[in-house]
């Protein structure tokens, strides 16, 4: 795979932080909060000097700032995202979409403070700078914010179903379309592997490791399975947690062993946090 095939599987990967409506809204209160003291406490770019107030009405002018990004957001995330049927993003959507708010946001300051009437190319630039040096540290802040809670919900379910009995849990796959090809018990299940279209399947059946053919993607089976203890550590393999006897992590290596098979499965860096908390 060359570099330029590299970035482009990088961009096509799913960014599911902003995947729930409650994350939506924690990340424009985050933004709004912090805006808010951000600007006011140390009003970066000499901001507090574009206009002659103090006190109190300067307070309300510099926190109008990030009630108006506060406000774009609510708009792009809510009646937007549902105009354009957009329900979840890939890295490449979801910057595409970051760049269509900084620019609401830009032009919403430049008809609320500018003139964009007399001088709506200078106003532009000025605002666009402002804009983006001014929203990259409470944006950035208010998504890590959000993916730490996320993994910390998703440690903590990972945690529970581990601890659940899984005897008579039955697991449903289905293919691509929807239709439901085969079960097997939870506790059977051992490993997902993406071959070109199609996803292996291996489980335990009367002590013999099976395998069976399924055509479907990891990521949607990610999305079927993400409550039972059933996890991507790599893009080409998703594992049973219930099932892992052996993890280790030597530098930057981090490897699984699974009941039942020979073959070691690799964990990428960007799926290793919930396995890494076990090691805690």
């Amino acid at each position: 795979m060359n570099h330029q095939e590299m970035n482009n599987s990088f961009l096509n990967n799913n960014f599911s932080v902003l995947d729930k409506k409650e994350d939506r809204l924690l990340l424009i209160i985050v933004v709004f909060v912090f805006s808010v003291i951000f600007l006011n406490i140390f009003q970066p770019f000499n901001i507090a000097r574009l206009y002659s107030d103090s006190g109190f009405i300067q307070f309300l002018r510099l926190s109008s700032y990030g009630f108006v990004i506060a406000v774009v957001f609510l708009f792009t995330q809510f009646p937007l995202r549902r105009i354009f049927k957009i329900q979840q993003f890939t890295i490449k959507s979801f910057l595409f979409w970051l760049v269509i708010e900084i620019a609401l946001i830009n032009l919403v300051y430049i008809f609320l403070y500018g003139n964009p009437i007399g001088n709506f190319k200078n106003d532009l630039v000025f605002s666009l700078k402002y804009t983006l040096l001014s929203i990259w540290l409470p944006y950035s802040f208010a998504i890590l914010i959000v993916y730490y809670k996320n993994q910390r919900t998703e440690i903590e379910l990972l945690k529970s179903n581990a601890n659940k009995p899984t005897e008579k849990r039955l697991l449903v796959f289905r293919d691509e379309n929807g239709k439901i090809k085969f079960s097997v018990l939870a506790k059977d299940l051992l490993l997902l592997e993406s071959t070109d279209n199609y996803v292996s399947v291996f489980y335990v059946l009367d002590n013999k490791v099976q395998r069976k053919l399924l055509r479907n993607t990891l990521k949607n089976l990610e999305e079927m399975l993400k409550e039972n203890s059933v996890i991507r550590c790599h893009r080409s393999f998703m594992v049973n947690i219930t099932n892992v006897e052996f993890m280790q992590k030597e530098y930057k290596k981090f490897n699984l062993k699974i009941k039942h098979l020979e073959k070691v499965i690799p964990v990428s860096e960007k799926y290793s946090t919930p396995f890494l908390s076990f090691l805690t």
